[in-house]
């Protein structure tokens, strides 16, 4: 499966990525039992989750420069969708979270010259070490019913949305706006009476 999307993603950049917000992921999956026609209202924080990984660290929050124009993009697409948003007594929660993963590579370099000479003209010299880093980050959105708790105090999840690769050293409201506008024009089945 790897193989045949590393492919498919090769097909369509033949020479490489030209940009790096071509390599962004989305991607959207769904109850195919939930009756999304049925709903109509839905409720949503003001805020977005950071998620840490780490259950002793203090609940924080995206800064509201770049969450406030993702929630309103949000609120427009479920808005088209035919959805209406309300403070209270919900069909459905629309919870938008976002954490972010930092990739380090390490690379011992020139290590076949330090074994065999052969392999760099006859040259002895011993490898230096390179390092070097990305940071890729995730934007969730999970739509659960209340309506819906399980036994164990859990609720289902009936939609999700998710765009990864966003953040990077520079902020692209644009890859934001690409990302989210894509999961939900992937998911036609969203759409209410």
């Amino acid at each position: 499966f790897a193989l045949a999307f590393v492919g498919m993603l090769m097909g369509c950049y033949p020479d490489g990525a030209d940009y790096t917000e071509e390599l962004d992921i989305v991607y959207s999956n769904y109850d195919v039992n939930y009756d999304f026609q049925s709903k109509g209202t839905y409720s949503m924080p003001d805020e977005i989750v950071l998620l840490t990984g780490d259950e002793d660290d203090p609940v924080d929050y995206v800064d509201d420069i770049y969450a406030e124009p993702t929630l309103e993009l949000i609120e427009q697409n479920m808005s088209q969708l035919g959805w209406t948003r309300v403070e209270s007594n919900a069909d459905v929660e629309l919870l938008p979270a976002t954490w972010s993963t930092t990739t380090i590579y390490y690379y011992g370099g020139g290590y076949w010259c330090w074994y065999n000479p052969y392999y760099c003209g006859g040259y002895w010299y011993y490898p230096y070490p390179v390092a070097s880093s990305y940071t890729s980050g995730t934007l969730v959105m999970t739509m659960v019913d209340p309506s819906m708790e399980s036994g164990d105090g859990r609720i289902r999840a009936v939609w999700s949305g998710a765009i990864n690769g966003l953040l990077s050293d520079v902020f692209s409201f644009s890859r934001v706006e690409n990302g989210v506008n894509q999961a939900f024009k992937q998911s036609p089945y969203l759409k209410t009476n």
